[in-house]
């Protein structure tokens, strides 16, 4: 049984983490406020 060589692990990056995680759109409604089975659509980010 032949072993695998280990390749290390790389990190990307892909532009800064604050403007990946903001959102693209605003609302004022959270989370809580949607319930389960809401359309993608009808959701707001903040």
């Amino acid at each position: 049984m032949q072993k695998k060589t280990y390749a290390t692990p790389t990190l990307r990056q892909h532009g800064k983490l604050e403007d990946m995680t903001h959102g693209q759109s605003t609302g004022s409604e959270l989370d809580h406020m949607f319930p389960d089975g809401t359309p993608f659509s009808h959701l707001t980010f903040s």
